[in-house]
Parts: C-alpha cells; sequence; structure tokens
C-alpha cells in the first residue's frame, strides 16, 4: 500500500537524523568510535586507528586526515536533502564523524602502565597483563631453569632475577634504573627465559634482534614497551649508542617519533634485558651499576627435549594456568627483600668492563696483572717516562689504537687512573732497559714515580667498583 505524501516525506525526514543504510553500509558512530579517534600529536590533529585485527604489541598506527578519508572513501551514508521533497545525497562517513561532536578523541598520546594509572584526556597504550592470576597452575618448570641453569644456583643472582621481573608487574610505573644481561652460548636458555615472562604482558612485549630497532631514529614500536628483549647481535662497540642505551635505562622520559610525525615525549617505563653469545655484550663503564650481567651455565645446551618441554608447558595446553601462577608469584613477591638499584657486581660484569675500558686504563690493567710497570720487569719505584710511554704504545698497537695520542696526553690520562703517581721526578734511563735497546751511556730522565703494586692494585679496583682477582705478587 502507497503511503501518502505527507507520510512519506516524515519517514525521509526521520531518516535525515539518523543516518539509513546503503550498499557500503550505514553510518555507526558507535562502530567508527571503537575503531577510530582524533587525537592531538605534537602540532597535529591525526586519527588513532585501533585496529581490531592488529596483533597483541603491533604498534598503534596514526593516520593523516587525508590518510583516515581515504581509508573510508568507499564508505557513504545517505543523507537526505530538502524540506519539501527530500532527496537522497550520498556523503563520506569520514567526513560526517570528524564532524560529529560525539566522535572519539584524546588530546595525546601516553603510555602509563597498570591497571589503576590515570591517563586524563589522552589516549593510554597500556592494554594490561595477557592472564590473570592464577595460584592453581605450576611456574616452577621456569624458576627451576633460571636457579640451575642461568644463574648458576646462585641464590643472590636467582632473588634479583626473580625481584626484577616482580617489580614490572608489581610497580610498571617506578623506574629503577638496572637492565638484565644473560651471556652464553647457542641453544644454553638464555631467550625463553625473556619469552616466558614476556607472555604474562604480551602486549608490552618486544624480542628484537637488531640493533636498528633499539637505537634508531624511528622508534614508535618502544612507545608501548613494557619489556624489550634484544637478542643475539645487539652490541657492536658502537660509542654513538651508549648516551642512548644509558637513557633507555635511567632515563624518566623518551621521545617517541614516527615517520612523518612530529616527535612526542613520553613517561619512559622500559625494562630492558640481553640475551648474547658474544664476548662483548654491554657497555659498562668502570663504575657501571645499571646492569645486572650474568654468565649462563651450558648443562642444558641444545638440549631439545628438556627445552621443548619448557616451551609446551608455558604455551601447551595448559599454558594460559601456568603463567597465570607465574604472574601470581610475582605478584607476590616481597620486593623489600632485595636491593633492585644495587645488582650484584658478577665476573662477568667485571669482563665487560675489562672491555669497555679505554687504552690507557686497558694497558694500565695489563700492568698490573703482569706485575711490573715494563714486560718482564718487576715493579719498580721510579721508571724514565720515555720506557713507559713506550710500553703503553706498543700495547695500543697490539689492539688497533690508531692515534695513542702524545706523552702529555698520556700523563694526563695516567694521572687520572692512579692520582698518587708523581710524575716530576728524575731516574737513570738506564732503568728498565732490556736486551733489545741499543747500548747507550745512562744520563739523568724525567721519571714517574709510583706506590707499591698493592696499592695501585687497590685503587684500581676501587674505581672499577668490585673486587678484582689478582696474580699473587
Amino acid at each position: 500500500m502507497a503511503l501518502p505524501d505527507d507520510a512519506g516525506n516524515a519517514i525521509r525526514l526521520a531518516a535525515a537524523r539518523a543516518p539509513i543504510v546503503d550498499a557500503a553500509g550505514e553510518y555507526d558512530l558507535e562502530a567508527l568510535n571503537d575503531e577510530f579517534a582524533v587525537i592531538l600529536v605534537g602540532q597535529k590533529a591525526m586519527v588513532l586507528h585501533l585496529d581490531p585485527e592488529a596483533r597483541p604489541g603491533d604498534p598503534v598506527r596514526l593516520l593523516t586526515m587525508t590518510g583516515f578519508k581515504d581509508w573510508l572513501s568507499n564508505r557513504k551514508f545517505i543523507d537526505w536533502k530538502g524540506e519539501r521533497d527530500p532527496k537522497p545525497v550520498h556523503r563520506p562517513v569520514s567526513k560526517r564523524w570528524l564532524e560529529d561532536p560525539d566522535r572519539r578523541e584524546y588530546r595525546g598520546l601516553v603510555f602509563e602502565p597498570g591497571d589503576d594509572a590515570d591517563a586524563g584526556a589522552a589516549f593510554n597504550l597500556w592494554k594490561g597483563f595477557a592472564v590473570a592470576p592464577d595460584p592453581s597452575g605450576d611456574a616452577s618448570p621456569l624458576l627451576s631453569h633460571l636457579f640451575n641453569n642461568v644463574c648458576g644456583e646462585r641464590e643472590e643472582l636467582f632473588d634479583y632475577v626473580v625481584a626484577w621481573f616482580a617489580h614490572m608487574v608489581q610497580r610498571p610505573r617506578e623506574r629503577i634504573g638496572t637492565a638484565l644481561a644473560l651471556r652464553g652460548g647457542q641453544g644454553t636458555g638464555k631467550t625463553i627465559v625473556g619469552k616466558i615472562f614476556g607472555s604474562l604482558i604480551e602486549a608490552h612485549y618486544l624480542l628484537v634482534d637488531d640493533p636498528r630497532y633499539l637505537l634508531g631514529q624511528f622508534n614508535a614500536h618502544l612507545a608501548q614497551t613494557l619489556f624489550l628483549q634484544a637478542d643475539e647481535a645487539f652490541w657492536s662497540g658502537d660509542k654513538a649508542g651508549v648516551g642512548h642505551l644509558k637513557g633507555l635505562i635511567t632515563s624518566d622520559t623518551q621521545m617517541i617519533e614516527h615517520k612523518g610525525v612530529d616527535p612526542i615525549k613520553v613517561r619512559n617505563y622500559l625494562r630492558l634485558m640481553v640475551t648474547s653469545n658474544e664476548d662483548w655484550v654491554v657497555p659498562a663503564g668502570r663504575d657501571e651499576r645499571r646492569w645486572l650481567m650474568i654468565d649462563v651455565g651450558a648443562e642444558r645446551a641444545q638440549d631439545a627435549q628438556y627445552f621443548g618441554a619448557l616451551h609446551a608447558h608455558f604455551f601447551g595446553e595448559h599454558g594460559a594456568r601456568n603463567r597465570g601462577a607465574l604472574l601470581h608469584h610475582l605478584l607476590r613477591f616481597d620486593l623489600s627483600t632485595v636491593d633492585l638499584r644495587g645488582p650484584p657486581r658478577t665476573k662477568a660484569l667485571f669482563e665487560q668492563k675489562v672491555r669497555s675500558l679505554d687504552p690507557v686504563e686497558a694497558w694500565w690493567l695489563e700492568r698490573l696483572m703482569d706485575g711490573g710497570q715494563l714486560p718482564g720487569e718487576p715493579w719498580l719505584d721510579r721508571v724514565p717516562k720515555f720506557r713507559v710511554l713506550a710500553s703503553y704504545h706498543k700495547s695500543a698497537e697490539r689492539s688497533g689504537v690508531r692515534f695513542a695520542g702524545t706523552e702529555t696526553q698520556f700523563g694526563i690520562a695516567l694521572k687520572r687512573v692512579e692520582p698518587r703517581i708523581n710524575a716530576d721526578l728524575k731516574c737513570s734511563s738506564a732503568i728498565g732497559m732490556d736486551g733489545d735497546d741499543p747500548a747507550e751511556p745512562s744520563r739523568t730522565v724525567r721519571a714517574y714515580a709510583f706506590p707499591s703494586l698493592a696499592e695501585c692494585r687497590e685503587m684500581f679496583a676501587r674505581r672499577l667498583g668490585q673486587a678484582i682477582e689478582w696474580p699473587p705478587e
């Protein structure tokens, strides 16, 4: 039955207030707000795309206004124009939504981890834990691997590592300024430690094997990362990245830069763990307090059955329950029992410090280990300066140092390493002469006067901040 004209007009006018469906779909504010939001990024208004098909951990997608309109260019709604004789007009859904006063919008982008975090009017990238705490599960296989194989049955190391991860889930917005480094051969079970702990916060865990993802300019992937695991090929001795790396561990903020988008400053809550089989894993300065460095044991190296069972326990049929048990254990851990800001000083860390020494420090340690300022000589009270400098230059040349420095530069660096050295004395040029030196008359030359070997060793150990196993004098 045909409707009267007035009735037809009324229906069409109602449709103008509530857009109807066309072949591409209807204007649905709720659905659009679920997937998109207008957000301020720096000085620009952009569209945040919350892709419903994104994988956990995928960085958020920021669209320009043009990009957003292009993405929805094939989605239109029917608008009715005209009061007396309304006619259907196809209009872009994107334009209608951007002009809708009820569109979803935020004043900025933040990452404030923790279910009790208050992001205010900004969009919080935190997505919560991937599993619920579950005391009925079993976390012991990982804890056993951590204690026996990773920490070598050293309770101090085991307690620190567990406390470090417990702090991550209990107080994710509190900075402690330390990082973990696990060094060991292939197949010793380093990487799986991070994977299992990271699975508790799947959306905020990132495993990378290329330094550019850690130190590169475009780092949008770090914006929502709470736990970052840098695996294997990580540190190559690039001094340009040292400051950036220190900042990731200790700085309260970090700059996040998407390609083509203004950089933004966000709070830095990132925890870093490095796993590697390289000799030089991390840049550790002589007063290093940021790293817990552990040499992983090889007892389970290449044990496919053992690690297969460990993986199945946490990622197999009952994996969610067992990961829930691990989260339950961490949430109940008493953080007051461990000094998280003072990680244990290990022999492995000492080796990293040695590799990070400057050329003069490396030469001085070599001499202290050898027990004499000159190769093949005992410890002397005074040594001609030219002989000390020659010893250093030979060491620097063997190490591939291109410019070892002048006598003055060397003297300044040496005094910095051992301030008690007296550089204003003289002695006989014959002191320290070896069989390869040309025969020449003895003469009085400028000399360095040194404290005793024991005193110099003690000073250097204090400089490195940990005990050193010295050869007998």
